[in-house]
């Protein structure tokens, strides 16, 4: 158990710290101005999609293919979950800067729906990042944690496709498949994933 916890404890330095280093180089040699920042946005949006899939597709990976690679993704989803919470910190820090950077107008590329979406999303994240941690999980509940942690995960799953199909239809870019196809396609082979989970569970207790 505390050899567990201590790799659980290793991935989480390792991948924040990665997160934060990739954040500091862009803002060290591409610049601080709103293009940089906006680059630096999009890139902890991206760092923070990939935690969040290893996570979701965690168990039923391991449901659908047993074996010693979708275990070691079981164990350690907690911690790719944290550090997904981290990196969405990084994330929002990014959108403050931008916030301060066309101040006092709001960011062209920041819409009300982002508000009425984003800020409860971020909200929930937090929620599922502290309660992550052990005491608290203890204090809120099984059924209360399990239901929390449920629900957030599909939240924030929503939350990346709706984002990601505004983006095609709203943001220019060189490289469209790159930049939006290919993340909405990954987030419907995870829902795929755990629907034939989800169908694969129901046929057995029939």
């Amino acid at each position: 158990m505390r050899r567990d916890a201590t790799s659980e404890a290793a991935l989480i330095v390792a991948g924040t710290l990665l997160n934060a280093g990739v954040a500091t180089l862009l803002l060290r040699y591409v610049g601080s101005d709103v293009e940089s920042t906006q680059l630096a946005l999009r890139t902890t949006a991206r760092m923070s999609f990939v935690w969040f899939m290893l996570a979701f597709v965690a168990s039923p990976l391991a449901q659908l293919a047993p074996g010693h690679a979708s275990a070691w993704l079981v164990r350690r989803r907690r911690a790719f979950g944290v550090v997904f919470g981290l990196s969405m910190m990084m994330h929002v820090g990014f959108i403050l800067r931008l916030f301060v950077l066309h101040a006092p107008e709001r960011p062209p590329m920041v819409t009300d729906a982002d508000f009425w979406v984003g800020v409860p999303g971020l909200l929930l994240v937090a929620a599922m990042t502290v309660t992550s941690l052990d005491a608290l999980r203890r204090r809120l509940g099984q059924t209360a944690w399990k239901r929390l942690h449920t629900t957030g995960l599909w939240v924030v799953w929503a939350i990346f496709f709706l984002c990601l199909i505004d983006s095609v239809g709203r943001k220019a870019t060189d490289h469209p498949v790159l930049m939006y196809h290919l993340f909405i396609a990954v987030l419907l082979l995870g829902l795929g994933l755990r629907v034939s989970a989800a169908r694969q569970r129901r046929l057995a207790l029939a």
